[in-house]
Formats: structure tokens, C-alpha cells, sequence
């Protein structure tokens, strides 16, 4: 399971922004913040490949560890642009 061969770091930061920034206009600033505490607390989750995923190979979990890595990456990113 290589993420990098379907999903491009561009491409993952595009959805990332959409998935972030669209769903989140007009939210209150509680409502954002609440909103992304939710999406923190999937990622801090997906970090746990160890109980998500017990019987998957070693070599998935650490795909997985590694595509974490890199949405947690475009998660910072995207809420650091100040383009949006």
C-alpha cells in the first residue's frame, strides 16, 4: 500500500482545503473550532494503526502511519494559508 503512486501530496492538500475550508464557511468560531477538534481527533484515531487495524502487515500499518502523516502535514498546511 503506497499512497504516494495513487494520491500526489498536491492532490491530498487539494482535498484537504475542500474537506477543511468548504465545510467550515459560515461556522461560528465555536462551531470551527469544535469542527476541528472532530477532524484532530480522526487523525490522532488513524494513529493508532495498532488497534484500528490489529491483523493488518506491518508493512500496511506503516503505509497508513505514513498517509496520517501526510494529511496532519496538509491539515497544517492548508489552516496555515493565508490565501484562505
Amino acid at each position: 500500500m503506497v499512497w504516494q503512486s495513487e494520491l500526489s501530496a498536491a492532490t491530498l492538500r487539494m482535498l484537504v482545503s475542500e474537506l477543511l475550508l468548504a465545510r467550515t464557511e459560515g461556522l461560528s468560531a465555536p462551531q470551527m473550532a469544535a469542527f476541528v477538534q472532530g477532524w484532530s481527533s480522526v487523525l490522532e484515531l488513524m494513529r493508532r494503526v495498532d488497534l484500528v487495524f490489529p491483523d493488518a502487515s506491518a508493512e500496511t500499518k506503516a503505509a497508513m502511519q505514513r498517509f496520517v502523516d501526510e494529511i496532519e502535514r496538509a491539515r497544517i498546511e492548508v489552516l496555515t494559508d493565508e490565501d484562505h
